[in-house]
């Protein structure tokens, strides 16, 4: 995301009204390989194709934002990888995390990772370091630190049917793995920032607000989400 970019961006966040409306969407894997016309195995596994897919939407695109703009990522495995969940990548379609809880009894044994050196954040975290000499040349600086959110990593660990069902029959186990989620997120985006000065947004992708209700989110959703945006950028 260029200076111009990142200032229009927040002048819309502040509720400004802009003319012309400015333009914005998420572009992750997803959406980019297939369109670039390389597999989506080709695009995790080379930092040369990441590089140059990324810029050809933007050159393609000018007026459009993409958020966040340059994502180090390997689909919905990136953060459970560091809880030991197994992934599948097949040749050119959407990679996926296999579970690691079981049972609810599973919860309290959970590791607590370091985003440091496990799973596949490290690789995530080192193939942005070093495109960083080239987007920063193009232009663009690294904005965001970017992680799914705590309800989308705990429905992979656990599986979406199993953790829904949880915290309806078992609250109390539910927050716990919600915690310890959070917790590890923390050190991610903290690690993040860390890495990359220029960060000063952080950026969750979570789907499975959608389908909780109003109380449940407010009991298992909003603290956690807040305490992860109150992080200090």
């Amino acid at each position: 995301m260029t200076d111009q970019q990142w200032e229009i961006l927040q002048r819309t966040i502040k509720g400004e009204v802009l003319n012309p409306l400015p333009i914005g969407f998420i572009i992750d894997s997803p959406w980019l390989p297939n369109w670039y016309g390389i597999k989506i195995l080709d695009y995790f596994s080379s930092d040369e194709l990441w590089l140059k897919a990324n810029p050809k939407a933007i050159s393609d695109y000018p007026d459009v934002m993409f958020l966040p703009g340059f994502w180090s990522e390997f689909g919905m495995c990136t953060e459970p990888s560091a809880f030991g969940a197994r992934g599948t990548f097949p040749p050119n379609e959407f990679p996926f995390a296999h579970k690691v809880i079981n049972s609810a009894d599973d919860i309290d044994n959970l590791p607590e990772p370091d985003p440091r050196t496990d799973g596949l954040l490290p690789f995530m975290l080192n193939r942005l370091k070093l495109a960083q000499p080239k987007i920063e040349a193009a232009g663009h600086k690294i904005r965001f630190a970017v992680a799914r959110g705590p309800l989308n990593v705990a429905s992979y660990l656990m599986g979406s049917t199993e953790f829904l069902t949880m915290m309806m029959m078992q609250p109390e186990k539910a927050e716990a793995l919600m915690k310890k989620i959070t917790a590890y997120l923390k050190d991610w985006l903290h690690l993040q920032m860390e890495t990359f000065p220029s960060i000063d947004g952080i950026f969750l992708l979570d789907d499975i607000i959608g389908f909780m209700g109003a109380n449940e989110f407010r009991t298992f959703g909003l603290p956690y989400f807040k305490e992860l945006f109150d992080a200090n950028v």
